[in-house]
């Protein structure tokens, strides 16, 4: 290592970087595209929420001079600017959707693989300390385009406004602020430890992270069940064993095959580079066992309403074959292998597969029509479950501009990743001991 390439500050050896590498290099180039495909929905989403032509509408000036239209007028106002008809998101009267799957997939998945990362830390396993920076900091970079996406699906400033200045404490978004609030920075600490070569505490931290990341992840993966079970007709969410845990495998699964691209693409040049190989593979296709089992118990368990239908007979059908076999089947097979071009494919796969799993998911839980929980009232009761009159499920494809903020998610967490890095090289602090 050159010193002279390096400040130290607090124990920590910033890289000294240029505007151009730190700004202009070739993975903030790929994520400035993504950015810029994701830019283009959320202009999209503004100008539905905030320019569409009712907002700008005259007659809303001309009625203010009666006291009744002016209320009605109100009304509608507030319901074009919170739900207007032409964005499929996620709100109190639609089905969730797109925003909610690119909330869960790089959340899950990068949380996923910090905590498997933690766990390699723990139990020694030999290419643990090469690679623990670097796919925590992937990880975590994830998590915040993940974030984003959830972020965007809070509609507007004024709903945050109001969650701030009239806090729902019982509510899921609540529930999940203090927890995120204490991962990501005690992530961020095990983060440094890494980085800055201080193994005794690094490993003294593991633990507690270990520990800290089952009660966090049960948490965090049980508020995520409560979120997707709060209407019980829906028994897709409901009917699942320990959904948490479900959710938990398949977010690790989505980790390490993450973990393999990124190994392949970003760690080829390094001697430990076969042996992380390897290590990763073993642990795909571990995982891709239990989730394999747990899809088939998840096949007696659900209502065979929702069976059928993702089985055949609807659109969520794709999804969920695509998941199977993408996902789960080749992937295993690839990685049965143990060689590292087949395990890079199998993690391509594996990143699509799990993606189309979330959807599936997301959407199956809402393509069987379902009855109001309470008569006239409820989710089930909108309009949009009218769609079994005319055809034997419901389903609303996702809107282009849901498809393009999710691509700019992904564009966020690669742009992260880059920044941290190129600050902190976070794949080359093991190269020397010295750093």
């Amino acid at each position: 290592m050159n010193n002279n390439e390096y400040i130290n500050c607090c124990g920590l050896n910033i890289r000294r970087v240029s505007i151009v590498q730190l700004l202009f290099n070739k993975t903030m180039l790929l994520a400035y595209i993504l950015l810029a495909i994701g830019l283009i929905g959320w202009y999209e989403i503004i100008m539905l929420r905030y320019v569409h032509d009712f907002v700008n509408n005259a007659g809303v000036i001309a009625a203010a001079g009666n006291l009744e239209d002016t209320k009605q007028v109100a009304m509608a106002l507030k319901e074009q600017i919170f739900n207007l008809p032409e964005i499929e998101e996620v709100n109190k009267a639609e089905p969730w959707g797109m925003f909610v799957i690119q909330y869960t997939y790089p959340l899950y998945g990068g949380s996923g693989l910090v905590f498997l990362t933690a766990l390699a830390e723990l139990f020694h396993v030999k290419v643990a300390p090469k690679v623990a920076a670097a796919f925590m900091t992937f990880g975590i970079s994830m998590v915040f385009g993940g974030l984003i996406s959830i972020v965007t699906d809070l509609a507007s400033p004024l709903n945050i406004y109001w969650m701030l200045l009239n806090p729902q404490v019982h509510s899921g978004i609540w529930l999940m602020m203090p927890l995120y609030s204490v991962y990501l920075p005690f992530t961020f600490i095990e983060i440094y430890f890494l980085i800055t070569n201080k193994r005794d505490l690094a490993k003294k931290l593991a633990v507690i992270l270990v520990v800290l990341g089952i009660i966090i992840d049960f948490c965090e993966f049980y508020i995520q069940g409560l979120l997707f079970s709060q209407n019980t007709p829906r028994h897709l969410w409901t009917d699942i064993p320990m959904l948490w845990l479900y959710f938990i495998l398949t977010g690790m699964l989505t980790g390490v095959s993450g973990a393999m691209i990124f190994t392949y693409l970003g760690l080829k040049n390094k001697p430990y580079f076969e042996n992380t190989m390897q290590t990763l593979m073993k642990a795909g296709t571990g995982l891709a066992i239990l989730v394999a089992l747990y899809e088939l118990v998840n096949y007696f368990t659900v209502d065979s309403q929702w069976t059928k239908l993702l089985l055949s007979g609807s659109p969520v059908s794709t999804f969920y074959w695509s998941w199977i076999i993408l996902g789960i089947a080749a992937p295993f097979v690839l990685w049965l292998t143990k060689k590292p071009v087949l395990a890079f494919l199998g993690g391509i796969l594996g990143i699509i597969g799990t993606f189309l799993m979330r959807t599936a998911f997301t959407f199956g839980g809402n393509v069987v029509p379902m009855t109001a929980r309470v008569d006239g009232l409820g989710y089930q009761a909108n309009s949009v479950y009218g769609l079994d009159a005319i055809k034997p499920f419901s389903y609303i494809a996702p809107h282009t501009m849901e498809l393009l903020i999710v691509v700019g998610c992904f564009g966020v967490g690669l742009a992260v990743w880059s920044i941290l890095d190129s600050v902190f090289a976070v794949r080359d602090v093991n190269d020397n001991v010295e750093h």
